[in-house]
């Protein structure tokens, strides 16, 4: 547990030392929420509404997809995974201190999106706080563990990179983040219901900002969050390997059902 500890620590300590992590996990989302709250809500005043959850959902793409699959990627391919089975770590660790260490510093991030919203641009606060904090945990930890598998199925950066770019740019431009979801046409909207971070705008603007009560139709997102972090933590370790060898095709297609609950959530719309 110490040596877990410890790891963690270590962890968490390069996400500010490192530049690249520095910028993903803080300085980049912080000065694209400075950079967008000046023009935004001028050219929709609505934006102000969905202010806090979206740029606190692109602070957490910004520092899971952007930063978790290369570092595990560039892990294994020096040897730094080989090392770990040697001295006895568990692949336990190497799956979950990724996601805790990513978690904690998208917490730090989110806190900061969350006062500064409210104090410089006069974004709409959550009316309930609790659900807030709930629907934040099942996002970090869905696009953490998202992150984690593409680093784990991904045979190189480049590949990773184009594997991460095809969850983040969508989600930018459909999930919610930018332009609420009803003014998106109706096909659009269902076909948005594939990208993680649709769910997650659709539980915050209705748990966390509206305060609605959790019903059939306010907690599927919140199921399709839980059931993609389940499912992707066991993907991680059914796919997990320590050497830098291609992942065999048909493992990595195995990675497909972690679209599953998306695709549920479609018909059940």
């Amino acid at each position: 547990m110490t040596g877990y500890a410890s790891h963690l620590s270590y962890d968490l300590k390069a996400g500010v030392r490192d530049k690249s992590l520095m910028l993903m996990n803080y300085l980049f989302p912080i000065g694209f929420f400075l950079m967008i709250g000046m023009f935004m809500p001028r050219i929709n005043p609505d934006f102000l509404n969905i202010m806090v959850p979206g740029m606190i959902l692109f602070a957490i793409m910004s520092g899971t997809l952007m930063t978790i699959p290369f570092t595990l990627i560039g892990n294994r391919e020096a040897g730094i995974f080989r090392s770990f089975r040697v001295n006895g770590v568990p692949a336990t660790a190497l799956i979950t201190i990724p996601i805790i260490g990513t978690v904690i510093h998208m917490a730090i991030a989110s806190a900061i999106l969350t006062l500064a919203s409210r104090v410089l641009y006069g974004g709409l606060l959550p009316t309930r706080w609790f659900a807030f904090v709930g629907v934040f945990a099942l996002t970090a930890l869905c696009f953490a563990t998202i992150a984690v598998l593409i680093g784990i199925i991904a045979n190189s950066a480049r590949n990773g990179t184009l594997i991460a770019q095809a969850i983040y740019i969508p989600s930018v431009m459909l999930g919610g983040l930018m332009v609420p979801e009803e003014l998106l046409p109706a096909n659009l909207q269902a076909a948005a219901s594939i990208l993680p971070a649709t769910h997650a705008m659709r539980a915050f603007n209705s748990l966390a900002l509206a305060g609605e009560r959790l019903s059939a139709a306010t907690s599927l997102p919140v199921i399709v969050l839980a059931a993609s972090i389940a499912i992707n933590i066991a993907l991680c370790f059914l796919l997990f390997q320590w050497d830098s060898r291609p992942l065999p095709a048909r493992r990595r297609l195995l990675a497909l059902v972690a679209l599953l609950p998306f695709v549920v959530s479609i018909v059940a719309i």
